[in-house]
């Protein structure tokens, strides 16, 4: 009986002119001399590792996006997805606020009508903007 580990095997895959040019700019993106083939071998093993790690954020970051995903009605896969295109936008120069921003805004504006300032649902006034507690009252007292 042969090992599989050493064999390799050939994957014939139809893809159109449009996929082909953009896989194409990836490529020469990257800048690694690579080939298209080499793409999408990346691609499939990263595909099919079962030991790939499946979380790469902190488990407080991960909370956060957690929040995120509930007040914007979304998975947090989007909410992740949603950051990094932010992040790209602002890299590129396209936008001053990240969409993701502005929409989190405005569902917090429209859950909250009154004119309160904004605050995340989940972060307590003391924790925004790493401001400190404020002191507690001192009792007055008054002589008449």
């Amino acid at each position: 009986m042969v090992s599989t580990d050493s064999k390799s095997y050939q994957l014939r895959v139809r893809v159109t002119a449009e996929e082909r040019d953009l896989m194409e700019k990836l490529r020469q993106e990257r800048g690694r001399g690579e080939t298209i083939s080499d793409l999408v071998r990346e691609a499939i093993s990263l595909l099919v590792q079962p030991s790939a790690p499946k979380e790469t954020l902190s488990p407080k970051t991960r909370s956060q996006v957690e929040r995120l995903a509930v007040l914007l009605k979304r998975e947090p896969q989007q909410v992740e997805e949603a950051c990094v295109e932010g992040i790209l936008d602002l890299i590129e120069l396209k936008c001053e606020v990240p969409l993701i921003v502005m929409e989190t805004r405005l569902h917090l504006q429209y859950r909250n009508p009154r004119n309160d300032p904004q605050e995340f649902p989940w972060n307590a006034p003391a924790v925004r903007a790493g401001e400190p507690e404020p002191a507690p009252a001192k009792p007055t007292t008054e002589t008449t």
